[in-house]
């Protein structure tokens, strides 16, 4: 690499969704110029990073994933913290699933690693957190309080304007050969999220995935199922009488740069299903349906990497990635700094 410092470098970053956008946040506020390229307009409904809700937690059954949240989840509180609005809802969440199950046993075991809260309930003690919710014999729920929901839109629209006020531009632009950009920047980072393969032959398909919003009020805490398609859900938002449900097992391959993104009947009637299954809610009625872009590795697990010289790149989907966005802005801003290697991670380096 030919940095002659650490400080004051001329960073692209290509992609505006949430790994883009904290990587030029962080980026920029340790004082680099930073000019970020997307090839839509800032808040656009195309990839992965729109729409109200994702999830934020520590708890995962992969205790790898447990110990990196241990390191991002207070990111988001800062983040919280500087929006002019609340973007971060800690309500808790419970994961719930047959006491026996591989993933509920090391899902406690990895809270326990990092000296994380938790709690096993059953029954009354599961009701306790979460009234609306029905276990069935043998089930439990993994109930941990530091987690819950960030505005997944408003998130990326402030993360963008912060990284705007430390001095980054942003502009509307299709990136089509990195590597040429390199003769103009110090660095070059990839985030392009379902257009990964436009740039890097990493073994990703990205699929359809569809998310329901069901007309009834819900309170509690945001939800996951210990089954086959791992539903998952939230309570209503703030003044909204409905509530969403997701489905976290494959959809549809699609290509991302073609615009349907039409939702699953199929999918739909999953979430009927565990409405009546763990709510008690019959005949639902179907508020809205949309779909949204998975990027899935065939492990799931995130990859980074680099290509020539000062150019580095960064797969963080497989459904699950959104949350680690600003861990993720760390990282990579430690690694174009060279305080990091790309490959620190050998799991991501595949």
């Amino acid at each position: 690499m030919r940095f002659a410092k650490l400080w004051d470098m001329n960073v692209c970053v290509v992609g505006a969704g949430i790994m883009g956008a904290c990587t030029a946040r962080e980026l920029a506020r340790r004082g680099h110029r930073v000019t970020v390229y997307d090839q839509f307009e800032p808040g656009h409904r195309m990839g992965s990073s729109h729409g109200l809700s994702r999830i934020v937690r520590k708890a995962y059954p992969d205790p790898f994933y447990t110990s990196l949240m241990a390191e991002g989840y207070g990111m988001w509180r800062e983040i919280d913290r500087e929006s002019p609005e609340p973007i971060l809802h800690e309500v808790g969440l419970m994961y719930f699933g047959q006491r026996s199950s591989p993933n509920m046993v090391s899902m406690a075991r990895g809270l326990t690693a990092v000296d994380e809260r938790f709690e096993l309930l059953e029954g009354d003690q599961a009701r306790r957190e979460f009234p609306s919710l029905r276990l069935t014999p043998g089930e439990v729920g993994v109930w941990t309080p530091h987690a819950g929901w960030v505005h997944a839109s408003k998130a990326v629209h402030w993360i963008l304007a912060a990284a705007e006020r430390a001095g980054a531009e942003i502009e509307r632009k299709r990136v089509m050969e990195p590597l040429a950009l390199a003769e103009s920047f110090d660095a070059v980072v990839l985030c392009p999220g379902g257009w990964i393969r436009d740039f890097v032959p990493v073994p990703v398909r990205v699929t359809l995935q569809t998310f329901v919003y069901v007309r009834q009020h819900l309170a509690g805490p945001v939800w996951i199922e210990d089954g086959p398609d791992l539903m998952y859900g939230f309570p209503s938002e703030p003044g909204q009488g409905s509530f969403k449900i997701g489905v976290h097992s494959d959809g549809p391959v699609v290509n991302p740069s073609l615009p349907g993104r039409e939702p699953s009947g199929d999918a739909i009637e999953k979430v009927a299903d565990v409405c009546d299954r763990r709510f008690g809610l019959h005949d639902i009625e179907i508020e809205g349906a949309q779909g949204c872009l998975y990027t899935r590795t065939p492990d799931e697990d995130f990859r980074f990497g680099a290509l020539e010289g000062n150019v580095f790149w960064a797969s963080v989907c497989s459904g699950h990635g959104f949350k680690f966005g600003p861990w993720v802005g760390r990282f990579l801003s430690n690694v174009v700094e060279g305080r990091e290697s790309i490959d620190k991670y050998p799991r991501f380096a595949r």
